[in-house]
């Protein structure tokens, strides 16, 4: 018997882990609360959530831990699981993170590697084009891609790893306070200012007004109080 030489055996390619259930199971929870299927303040059963999923309560038990760390939802000892609700305070506090996150990114992006934040965030704006006037919930996932690349392009996986823990947050409420023509329109023309700025150079600009595209939501869901009192 002959055995294969190194230039005869077959290139194999490096294969991915597979996605576990119980992050598979996390995903379809975490879209139904940002997509507003699972209301905010609702109680979730891990038992309903099994049966629908036709799978063992195992998952589901390690998906509520995951999106517990994500304060996407709260366990409450002898009372239940219940998804997220946010106050005035907690939208300023989850602003803040978020604008002190973004704008750090954007700086180590582009003394990282410049071109390649000009090119992703000008492919993602271009990408929304479409999407603009389709609506809000067709113009969502861009506005997500356009701030995701945002900090992934900063290759900072400490940096990348925290914004992961309130994105699910922050898409959340994005989807509930951005919903009329007008608002997608404005957020779109941000992107564009922002992305101007960044290809004319002025960062601090840009930074600026990243900073306050991200305080939008705090500013109009205190519009909608005022309105309502």
């Amino acid at each position: 018997m002959t055995l294969a030489t190194v230039a005869e055996r077959p290139t194999l390619a490096p294969l991915g882990r597979p996605r576990s259930l119980a992050a598979l199971v996390t995903d379809q929870i975490r879209e139904l609360i940002v997509t507003g299927h699972i209301e905010l303040g609702a109680q979730i059963s891990e038992n309903t959530i099994a049966e629908q999923l036709r799978v063992s309560r195992t998952p589901v038990r390690d998906a509520f831990a995951q999106l517990q760390a994500e304060r996407l939802v709260e366990v409450r000892p002898q009372r239940g699981t219940f998804v997220f609700q946010y106050d005035a305070r907690e939208l300023q506090e989850i602003c803040e993170l978020r604008a002190v996150l973004e704008t750090g990114a954007l700086r180590i992006a582009a003394a990282h590697d410049r071109p390649h934040l000009l090119a992703t965030l000008a492919e993602a704006l271009a990408a929304a084009v479409p999407a603009v006037q389709a609506g809000a919930a067709e113009y969502q996932p861009h506005d997500t891609e356009f701030h995701d690349r945002l900090v992934r392009a900063s290759g900072n996986h400490e940096l990348i790893d925290a914004y992961a823990r309130i994105s699910g947050r922050i898409r959340a409420v994005r989807y509930r306070l951005t919903r009329t023509p007008a608002q997608v329109a404005d957020s779109q023309r941000h992107h564009a200012d922002i992305v101007g700025a960044m290809q004319d150079g002025d960062d601090g600009r840009a930074a600026e007004l990243l900073r306050q595209h991200v305080y939008n939501s705090y500013r109009f869901f205190l519009d909608n109080l005022e309105d309502a009192a």
